[in-house]
C-alpha cells in the first residue's frame, strides 16, 4: 500500500515539473524582437542582380566556339521547338501475358493491379474490319 502511495506521488511531480517546463518563460526572460520591417524599408532592398555572368559556364566550348565564328544572320535566327510528343506512360507498357503474368506481378507488386485490367494496347476484339470506315460530312 505504501509502495503505490510513493507511485502516484512521483507521478505527480513528474507531471508537475513537465507542466511547469512546458509553461511560456517569464516576462522577463522572454528575448525582444525585431521590429517588423517598415514598406519603406522592404522596397529599400538592392535590386536583383539578372546578369547572365560569363556565358562560357553554360555552354560547351565547341558551341560556345560556333556561336563566335557564326555570320551575324545566325546570331539574329531564333529556333522556336513545336510540341514534342510525350514520353510513354508506364501504365501504357505492355505487360507479359499467359503464363508470365503472376510473375510479373509479383516482380512489379506496385502495379499488379494493371494486369486485372483489360490491355490498352490489345486490338479491338472480334475480327478486323476489313471494309474502310466512310467519312461523313455536312457539305461538299
Amino acid at each position: 500500500m505504501n509502495l503505490a502511495r510513493i507511485a502516484v506521488g512521483v507521478a505527480l511531480v513528474l507531471a508537475a515539473s513537465a507542466g511547469a517546463l512546458a509553461a511560456d518563460p517569464p516576462a522577463t526572460a522572454a528575448k525582444a524582437a525585431k521590429p517588423a520591417p517598415t514598406p519603406a524599408a522592404q522596397l529599400a532592398r538592392a535590386p536583383l542582380d539578372l546578369r547572365v555572368g560569363d556565358i562560357r559556364k553554360y555552354m560547351m566550348p565547341n558551341e560556345y566556339r560556333a556561336s563566335i565564328d557564326a555570320t551575324d544572320a545566325d546570331k539574329a535566327d531564333i529556333v522556336v521547338q513545336g510540341e514534342r510528343a510525350a514520353p510513354p506512360l508506364k501504365s501504357m507498357q505492355p505487360i507479359p501475358g499467359g503464363i508470365a503474368t503472376p510473375f510479373w506481378m509479383l516482380a512489379h507488386p506496385l502495379g499488379a493491379w494493371r494486369a486485372l485490367l483489360p490491355d490498352p494496347n490489345a486490338p479491338p476484339p472480334g475480327p478486323p474490319n476489313v471494309v474502310p470506315e466512310r467519312e461523313f460530312r455536312w457539305g461538299p
